[in-house]
């Protein structure tokens, strides 16, 4: 319909048809100077033509002519949604059809074969994941082009508020790249923090987005690219997955990006970029006790004092930190500079303030 609809007309209809309707009720027929409002009109339904010959614009009662064709739009809406609530169902079955086409393993477990369509996939969902993202890679240093390409993605995913968990094998302790990216993305200075931690014992190769899809290496099929996967999104397998993992996560060691000391030459400092150190060695020794789990009394036993003054220790860490709990206490250092010190070295190789000599792991 040629209306002019909210531009000043009555009803949906331009003022020139409204006009045009007017002359033609009162016997007049406007076609050839107003044609347009004529045709509008047509084409609404409330004139008609007449037929004996003379072919004059005749009005009919605008009200029942609406109410038909109000009724017959409502028909058609009722005819639309019902097809809509079909689209569902019809989906479902299709679906269910293509599934079975393709290779399973236990349900919905696709395998697929090309490392660029993995590739695509996973880029695909992590760039989507909303709350979680868990990967377990064991096959020690990443290479920096790896890395490269994740560090945007994850950083993203971490600005989104999704939390980020990786396990590496211990081996990458020793790699400056991936100590020097684990400490980019675990001491982001926006946003959240990646969290890393590493595992002497093997395990296999992982990637959880939240809770719900998982990329698993191939095993299965014979023959296959190293770098084919299995995408899982069966309920049950994706469980299996995030808890054979949070499994050996509890067992893992919490990395910030240190390298182990290999015997290089380091600077001996009293900061960590440009941020003052405040713990002695034994303080330090205490927190990672304490971050990795380890019981007090075999904290105190390690170090050949006593429990009780292990817990007065405890008690003035909580106090240099401003904390009243043990978890707190283990944040604080998370977040410190102090975690950065690599205590490893033998103690004639230190030096430094007062016999403590601070020695900072190696940037690269």
């Amino acid at each position: 319909m040629n209306g002019d609809v909210g531009s000043g007309g009555e009803g949906g209809l331009s003022r020139r048809a409204v006009d045009a309707f007017t002359q033609i009720a009162a016997g007049a027929d406007p076609s050839d100077v107003m044609p347009d409002a004529v045709a509008e009109l047509e084409a609404l339904g409330v004139i008609a033509r007449d037929l004996q010959g003379t072919n004059r614009p005749v009005p009919l009662d605008p009200a029942e002519v609406l109410r038909r064709r109000l009724e017959a739009e409502l028909q058609n809406a009722e005819d639309c949604i019902a097809r809509m609530r079909a689209i569902p169902p019809a989906a479902a079955a299709l679906e269910d059809a293509y599934e079975r086409s393709r290779l399973h393993a236990g349900g919905r477990s696709e395998y697929i074969p090309d490392p660029v369509v993995v590739n695509a996939r996973l880029q695909d969902v992590v760039s989507a994941a909303q709350f979680e993202i868990i990967a377990a890679q064991p096959g020690g240093p990443r290479q920096p082009h790896h890395l490269d390409a994740a560090r945007d993605r994850d950083a993203k995913a971490l600005d989104r508020g999704v939390a980020l968990r990786t396990l590496y094998r211990a081996t990458v302790r020793d790699n400056s790249v991936t100590a020097a990216h684990a400490r980019s993305m675990a001491n982001r200075h926006t946003g959240r923090s990646a969290e890393f931690r590493t595992l002497e014992e093997p395990f296999e190769r992982a990637i959880v987005v939240d809770r719900r899809i998982a990329f698993i290496s191939n095993r299965l099929i014979p023959g296959a690219h190293e770098h084919a996967a299995w995408q899982i999104t069966d309920g049950a397998f994706v469980s299996y997955v995030v808890e054979e993992f949070e499994a050996r996560w509890r067992r893992a060691v919490l990395w910030h990006g240190e390298l182990r000391s290999r015997g290089q030459t380091v600077d001996t400092v009293s900061s960590v970029d440009g941020q003052a150190v405040r713990t002695t060695p034994r303080q330090r020794e205490i927190l990672r006790d304490l971050v990795d789990g380890r019981a007090h009394k075999a904290t105190a036993q390690r170090l050949g004092i006593s429990l009780r003054t292990l817990q007065g220790e405890i008690s003035e860490l909580k106090n240099l930190f401003d904390v009243t709990s043990g978890p707190a206490l283990a944040y604080k250092w998370a977040l410190s500079p102090d975690r950065m010190v690599d205590d490893s070295a033998e103690s004639g190789d230190r030096g430094g303030q007062g016999g403590d000599g601070l020695r900072v792991a190696a940037a690269a």
